[in-house]
């Protein structure tokens, strides 16, 4: 799994508290930081959309992209399996199954037969629209991913839980990383979310 942050609003933290100090009569917030987690802990979310970020991801599975259309006040843009050739798609492996050498093997024998069905479909004839019925949902794909913060947010609390599938919660935990790093402040307001999840 590869994810690129492509562009980040800039000074995302002291945007968003001056934003919600309108609220107040006031152009700019007086302590950005403290105002980033009251505004969360109050519920006060729409001032987070405001802040706006896009991903370039690759190396997930078709699976994980399942789950992350979910989102739908997120913009995704994915590599189309209708246009593009799947012969030699790579399958990603979850661990439970790496880790299992019978596993393993069987899993790997999967990926060969669907591998095979489709380049032969390909060779009838069949388009690929068509012939993609035949690939794994375990097939890596790549996409372009944009969403306001509070949506980001709605995302990392719901899938870097313990009860995320392992895939979409190491992609969750790779965004917010990302987006602390572009914009440190922000660290508050994931800290008032974590504390809220932990009540």
């Amino acid at each position: 799994m590869k994810v690129e942050l492509i562009q980040a609003t800039k000074n995302a933290g002291k945007l968003i508290a001056d934003i919600a100090s309108i609220c107040y009569g006031k152009d700019e917030a007086e302590n950005p930081q403290k105002l980033l987690g009251y505004l969360y802990e109050q519920g006060h979310f729409s001032v987070y959309e405001h802040a706006y970020y896009t991903f370039k991801i690759e190396g997930v599975s078709r699976v994980l992209l399942a789950q992350l259309t979910r989102h739908r006040l997120a913009s995704p843009t994915v590599r189309s399996q209708r246009y593009c050739d799947e012969s030699n798609i790579n399958n990603i492996i979850p661990p439970t199954i790496a880790t299992n050498e019978m596993a393993r093997e069987v899993f790997r024998f999967g990926c060969a037969a669907s591998e095979y069905v489709y380049k032969e479909l390909i060779k009838l004839g069949i388009p690929r629209e068509d012939a993609r019925y035949a690939t794994l949902q375990a097939g890596e794909t790549q996409l372009y991913f944009s969403c306001n913060f509070r949506e980001l947010l709605h995302i990392a609390e719901l899938r870097t839980a313990r009860t995320a599938q392992w895939e979409i919660r190491r992609l969750a935990q790779t965004i917010v990383g990302l987006v602390l790093e572009d914009a440190p402040e922000l660290e508050v307001v994931f800290e008032a979310m974590s504390k809220r999840r932990k009540k």
